[in-house]
């Protein structure tokens, strides 16, 4: 009798088996690479084999957790999937770590084997010498050919024997009877509350993740979608590419290049598009430095009608930007909330209107709620298992009852008046996309009563000065209207005076200069005097991390705060 399957791989199975097209299409520098489902399949029948066969040497000490340090590409797909085949956990790792970084991950995740392409090589084969582990590359099998091998020190691996039951599918059915409730794959944190933690998700969370995004979004088989995120974030790796492959959709992977990317939103074959603000604002400089004609040309061709969305995630968006987007585009961004250790949470609607500055309301399965001081508080079969090997710090992070503390603050509803300034906005924005809605009601819709707004992170978005709790990512998306300012963080600087300082942190227009002021003067006018900034310092650009998300803690550091 044959166990459970895991279920995103019984969904490859099943695309397969209906015929379906395209799953992958890698834009390289110097090759394009296109797999069909059947192709994704038959790739994934042969490297889980070799990949059994790696495993089956490990040291009994170690998990069955496999570190890959594989470039966004198809051969990053057949790697993931291949690694669930095989029963194994994927450890995806950051193609831009350092050796001592991939040091790390692969000893705190125990990982038993390490694999690459051949550009991360080098660093991999260094780390796994150091720590005593096997390596493997996993490569085309000819330069022409669809079929991909693993090889240890230049040559292919033996694949491992599959036992009888699996003959259907080479190993894509586990062995494992609980195989829903196992580990499948640990991404790590960003360290910013220390050293990096591994999130560990079961194939359980996993799928639910799936379900509520393909409920929510709309996800189905005619969706293709152009992913140009990292592969070792939540964002990149289950919103997109995963939740993509359980709907047998068509991935297109791409370094990202305002261009190109441009060129293919405005072709008409991308359905569904996922990216951080950071992207959204790259793409407006880049238009903006086109000829009227040409720039004229890409902004009508992204307002074609198979676009059904476009994201912004993984960072606050700033009014400005989507606003600025949807005159661009025609296109109203979706806001949506969510993190490593729950997935997403949150999310504006895909049909219907999307509120600025909001990130919506609870997805299906997901349970939402808050603490006293405004603290988001999320359960569901998404939420994450552990943090590896840390037993302590997971418990910390549950409630009695077992809600997770995101360490996020937000608003939820407001007042009449504040329901209505949220329609207004909505439908400012709206406007500028040229195509309104035909819906003409004023009054806002009930559901605003229940909406989410981000305050920010409990510990640096949330600055406590003279006794008031001032939300800085609120003060950033006004200061982002003023025309001298193209970037902004506000922080809390510490102060014995007012315990910390409102602290603009400023990245301004070519040739402009601003005092502070000047900054008050014009603030007073637009916001509560308490939120005004005290202090502004003036850089030539704010500390991101890979993901454009403003890394608030270096700055911080800079004034001595802890």
């Amino acid at each position: 009798m044959e166990s459970p399957e895991v279920p995103i791989l019984r969904a490859l199975k099943d695309h397969a088996q209906a015929g379906q097209s395209l799953a992958v299409l890698e834009h390289g520098k110097a090759e394009t690479v296109e797999l069909s489902y059947s192709d994704l399949r038959s790739n994934v029948q042969a490297i889980s084999a070799s990949i059994r066969a790696l495993l089956s040497k490990k040291s009994d000490a170690l998990p069955r957790h496999v570190a890959f340090f594989v470039h966004p590409s198809a051969a990053y797909v057949v790697t993931e999937l291949s690694i669930w085949a095989a029963d194994g956990v994927c450890v995806p790792l950051s193609v831009h770590s350092p050796v001592p970084e991939l040091e790390y991950f692969v000893k705190d995740s125990e990982s038993c084997l390490c694999l690459s392409d051949a550009s991360g090589a080098p660093k991999m084969k260094e780390v796994a010498g150091k720590l005593s582990r096997p390596f493997a590359e996993i490569a085309k099998a000819t330069e022409s050919s669809k079929a991909y091998r693993l090889l240890v020190d230049g040559g292919p691996v033996s694949p491992a024997e599959q036992p009888g039951c699996f003959s259907c599918f080479c190993g894509l059915f586990s062995s494992r009877s609980d195989v829903l409730s196992q580990n499948a794959l640990i991404l790590y944190t960003s360290g910013t509350t220390g050293q990096p933690k591994g999130v560990v998700h079961t194939f359980n969370s996993l799928t639910a993740q799936m379900r509520s995004l393909s409920e929510a979004w709309k996800w189905s088989s005619k969706d293709r979608t152009l992913h140009v995120l990292p592969l070792h974030h939540i964002h990149g790796v289950q919103n997109i590419l995963n939740t993509a492959l359980f709907n047998g959709a068509a991935v297109e992977l791409t370094a990202f290049d305002a261009a190109f990317c441009l060129k293919r939103l405005a072709s008409g074959d991308i359905t569904c598009f996922h990216a951080v603000p950071t992207v959204y604002v790259k793409f407006t400089q880049y238009l903006d430095s086109l000829p009227a004609d040409a720039r004229q040309a890409i902004c009508s061709g992204l307002r074609n009608d198979s676009m059904r969305y476009m994201v912004s995630g993984s960072a606050a968006l700033p009014v400005p930007t989507m606003k600025s987007w949807a005159e661009i585009s025609g296109h109203v961004l979706l806001e949506r909330y969510g993190m490593t250790e729950i997935g997403m949470a949150l999310s504006n609607r895909v049909a219907g209107t999307r509120y600025p500055g909001c990130v919506g309301w609870p997805l299906p399965g997901v349970e939402v709620k808050q603490d006293q001081e405004g603290g988001i508080l999320v359960k569901g079969a998404a939420v994450f298992k552990e943090y590896y090997k840390r037993q302590e710090a997971t418990a910390k992070e549950f409630t009695e009852d077992g809600f997770f503390r995101t360490g996020d603050n937000a608003a939820r509803g407001g007042s009449v008046e504040e329901c209505q300034a949220m329609q207004d906005d909505a439908r400012e924005v709206e406007a500028s996309t040229g195509r309104p809605r035909a819906d003409t009601t004023t009054a806002p819709e009930p559901a605003l009563a229940a909406i989410y707004r981000i305050l920010g992170r409990t510990s640096v978005d949330i600055i406590k000065s003279g006794g008031y709790k001032i939300s800085g990512l609120e003060i950033e998306s006004v200061l982002l209207q003023h025309d001298k300012i193209r970037e902004c963080a506000v922080v809390g600087k510490p102060d014995e005076t007012w315990g910390e300082k409102v602290t603009a942190v400023c990245v301004l227009q070519s040739g402009a200069a601003l005092t502070i002021k000047e900054l008050r003067e014009w603030g007073k006018e637009r916001m509560a005097s308490y939120k005004v900034p005290q202090e502004l310092e003036i850089v030539t650009e704010l500390p991101r991390n890979q993901m454009g998300k403003l890394e608030k803690k270096k700055i911080l550091q800079r004034y001595g705060a802890k």
